[in-house]
């Protein structure tokens, strides 16, 4: 067997590094495909989320949830969550409402038949006036954690 000289060594190692270390900067295709299937992951589990929780009146909600790639200099990453509609964080997060905004709210509901036995008031999530918690997107992310970690370790092989 012929021995392999070592330049040629490692002139292999150098295009090997240089291959590895294309795969993370900002930009690279393998980059930017883990990111969206992240994204989409997280995406999907939201919808099913909102979904299952009964979150869904007028269907604003459901429909603005999106994952968008973005890179801003050296800095990449993947956003996904409700653009556009004011209202999302009080389910993820709960908060509370004016009188006038309650009247409005459930008058709304009312004309639209949203209100009624299992519904509004009754599912327990007014309380006063305090709008309950009914997370959507931090569960979704919580439940793919171990999916998501292996997305980006399959970057580094």
């Amino acid at each position: 067997m012929a021995p392999v000289p070592m330049r040629n060594l490692t002139a292999e190692l150098e295009r090997r590094i240089l291959k590895r270390v294309r795969v993370y900067e900002p930009g690279s295709p393998q980059l930017k495909e883990a990111l969206l299937r992240i994204g989409f992951l997280v995406e999907a589990q939201t919808k099913i989320n909102i979904r299952n929780q009964g979150i869904i009146d007028t269907g604003r909600l459901f429909n603005s949830i999106r994952s968008e790639y973005y890179q801003d200099g050296n800095r990449v990453g993947i956003r996904t969550g409700s653009f556009g509609v004011p209202y999302a964080r009080q389910h993820e997060f709960g908060g509370t409402f004016t009188s006038q905004q309650r009247r409005a709210m459930f008058s709304d509901l009312r004309d639209r038949g949203k209100l009624g036995p299992g519904k509004g008031i009754d599912k327990g999530i007014v309380q006063g006036n305090r709008f309950m918690a009914r997370p959507y997107l931090r569960p979704a992310i919580l439940m793919h954690t171990n999916r998501i970690l292996d997305i980006i370790r399959g970057l580094f092989r």
